[in-house]
């Protein structure tokens, strides 16, 4: 938007240099582009929001300039001696569908002569990059140029039948454009018609046959509010943009088009060098509408900007703003004028203060540590935990669909009625999962098929299933593993995955949340026989784990053994304890180990049930650490050696207290499990 800066102080009286005008009005939000010298005036180039098409005006800057300096007043044309009686006539305006066009006045003035405008207006709008014409449409931008609002002006001996008509175009419709350009029109197009044919494309340009010529003597005078989503839309269709589409389609305020009308009438005036009264006026406003006033706090300013803002200087702005308040005790209520189309809710009304006020009153201050507001997702962090745990552990994530094919389903769930789609993609995407594993195994394929040796995978997805005619839907976390654990290298040998290595990761996943998965056998049709677990925390089901089953491995052209496991994300949300700070123990550990036999019936998931059970207070953890059969062994024996950490939370413990604690642990738990130190 240029503005003239000679100009502009004709409706506010400011003494800033250029530098200081410029700085002044990037303090409010408006940001000078570029700043040129015209005919020896300051021309600045402002670059505007598509909120605010206020700011598309020298009255718009100017009422900014003084809300910002309260000593200034913003002083518009004064109008009152261009009055608009209605005037009789055999001539109408016409609007055939109200939510095109908010409002809509004319006015026909008779008896003019076109002639070059005034020097001085010719140089104003060359500063502005406007080519002058004549007087009748220089006067038509000069009133765009300084309220903001578009006129057009129709030559009116080339109306026909008498009348203005708002209406769509009709398909098949041609109007040549004042630039000479043909163009087609359907009914996405406005257009400004008399009661035969098109006149001008509303909002955007005038047609070639009715715009001004050096014979015209009789012209109608637009001034019109459009729907902005109406003219953007039209235009963007022709590919045009005009000055006038520019902020039809950014909102007019439909309060302006009578003020542009007196000016327009006040302009040629001083160009015809005589009084004009209009032959004909209408003003068509089918649906005046009032703006609500908002509510606004008196505190909430200060609350959402933490700056100390006095009632008073709130008031004080917004009221050199052109609002209107109401004072109601402890809040105002506040009525946005019509040119402020932006203004809807009390934080704009802040946002204004604020930025009148200054953005350098804002004080540098450390934000509080905590947020009431702020709600942390649960879930999401549980899931971030696992995939990072995962990621770490050498596994990559990977994203499928949702659909796939029946007989995919099947292989989960043989006897489950799938969830079939009504208009799928095809076949193989016609039904809802009810796995994610059988997802991650097409996956390790395709990868296997491109000669890589180690395939760990996980994906974190849904899967749906109908309970007694309703679908189900869970959000789940499947994880697989394929080929070499361990690739060959110079030191170590080649190492394949093995269940054990898997369900380690799988309780480092439960670990990571604080749970401890527990692995019971159980046959599942997607698991072999001989390999198949469910698995449960808190004594609850939430999933399943094992060996997949040979059928599987060979539809997916795999090879080598595949160590799979999906589990129930809600469930073990809902188990994960709170996350809690608990201090560093400062008193030191004490270790003792444990080698014993155990029979070949008893698992170690019994194992570990009867340490949990039995474990003493001072027990602070214990692991595995070895595993050993061999002719060393009796039959029907398996030797386990197990690590155990004693700590006392609030002293050292001694020697003998671990001791005697240790040997009466680790006597209940051979008693009960038919154990034999060794």
């Amino acid at each position: 938007m240029k503005i003239n800066v000679e100009y502009l102080k004709r409706f506010v009286a400011f003494d800033l240099d250029d530098g200081a005008l410029k700085e002044l009005l990037a303090g409010i939000g408006l940001e000078t582009a570029e700043m040129q010298s015209s005919g020896g005036e300051t021309v600045l180039d402002i670059e505007t929001t598509p909120n605010r098409p206020d700011w598309l005006s020298h009255y718009g800057i100017a009422r900014e300039i003084a809300a910002k300096n309260a000593r200034l007043r913003f002083t518009p044309m004064d109008l009152t001696a261009v009055p608009l009686p209605a005037a009789a006539g055999d001539f109408a305006i016409r609007i055939e569908d109200a939510s095109d066009c908010r409002r809509y006045s004319g006015c026909i003035v008779r008896d003019l002569q076109v002639r070059e405008s005034p020097p001085e207006v010719q140089r104003l709008l060359l500063s502005l990059g406007l080519r002058p014409i004549n007087d009748i449409v220089d006067a038509s931008n000069l009133v765009m140029m300084t309220c903001g609002q578009p006129l057009h002006i129709f030559d009116l001996e080339q109306l026909q039948g008498g009348q203005v008509r708002v209406r769509r175009a009709r398909k098949g419709e041609t109007l040549r454009l004042l630039d000479e350009r043909e163009v087609a029109l359907d009914e996405r197009h406005l257009l400004i018609a008399d009661a035969s044919r098109p006149l001008a494309l509303a909002g955007i340009m005038g047609g070639l046959a009715s715009g001004i010529s050096a014979g015209t003597r009789h012209v109608f005078i637009e001034s019109a509010c459009f729907e902005p989503v109406v003219i953007r839309l039209g235009a963007h269709a022709l590919g045009l943009k005009t000055d006038a589409s520019y902020r039809f389609e950014r909102g007019m305020d439909a309060e302006a088009t009578l003020p542009a009308l007196q000016m327009a009438l006040l302009l040629l005036s001083r160009s015809q060098g005589r009084a004009l009264a209009p032959a004909f006026f209408q003003d068509v406003y089918p649906r005046p509408q009032s703006r609500p006033a908002i509510r606004l706090p008196k505190a909430f300013p200060a609350q959402l900007t933490g700056m100390e803002i006095p009632a008073a200087a709130c008031a004080a702005i917004l009221g050199r703003l052109g609002f209107r308040l109401g004072d109601e005790g402890d809040h105002w209520q506040v009525t946005p004028p019509s040119h402020r189309v932006d203004a809807e809710y009390k934080e704009d009304l802040v946002e204004e203060i604020a930025r009148i006020h200054g953005y350098e009153h804002l004080q540098g201050e450390m934000p509080l540590s905590a947020n009431p507001v702020l709600r942390v997702d649960r879930e999401r962090v549980i899931v971030q935990r696992l995939k990072y745990q995962l990621a770490d552990a050498g596994f990559n994530e990977v994203i499928n669909y949702v659909f796939q094919a029946p007989e995919e389903n099947l292989m989960a769930d043989p006897h489950e009625a799938p969830l079939v789609l009504k208009n799928p993609l095809g076949r193989d995407f016609s039904v809802l999962k009810n796995s994610l594993l059988v997802g991650l195994l097409k996956n390790t394929a395709a990868n296997a098929n491109q000669g890589l040796e180690r395939v760990a995978l996980f994906e974190i997805g849904k899967a749906f299933a109908q309970y007694g005619g309703q679908v189900g839907e869970s959000r789940r976390l499947a994880v697989s593993a394929y080929g070499l654990q361990q690739r060959k290298d110079w030191r170590l040998a080649a190492r394949e995955f093995d269940f054990p290595w898997f369900k380690s990761q799988l309780a480092a996943v439960g670990r990571r949340l604080r749970l401890e998965l527990d692995f019971r056998r159980q046959a599942h049709p997607l698991f072999s026989p001989h390999c198949s677990f469910a698995v449960e925390v808190a004594g609850r089901g939430c999933g399943w784990a094992g060996e997949v089953a040979a059928e599987p491995r060979r539809l997916s052209r795999l090879d080598r053994p595949v160590f799979a496991a999906e589990l129930d994300l809600s469930a073990l949300v809902a188990a994960a304890p709170e996350s809690g700070f608990r201090p560093w123990n400062r008193f030191p550990a004490a270790r003792r180990d444990f080698t014993f036999l155990m029979p070949t019936a008893v698992s170690y998931e019994e194992l570990r049930a009867a340490v949990e059970r039995l474990r003493p207070a001072a027990l602070e953890s214990y692991e595995l650490t070895d595993v050993f059969r061999g002719d060393a062994v009796p039959a029907g024996q398996v030797s386990f050696s197990m690590g155990f950490t004693y700590r006392a939370g609030e002293r050292t413990l001694t020697g003998e207290e671990v001791n005697a604690a240790h040997r009466e642990f680790t006597g209940r738990l051979a008693a009960q499990l038919g154990l034999i130190q060794r």
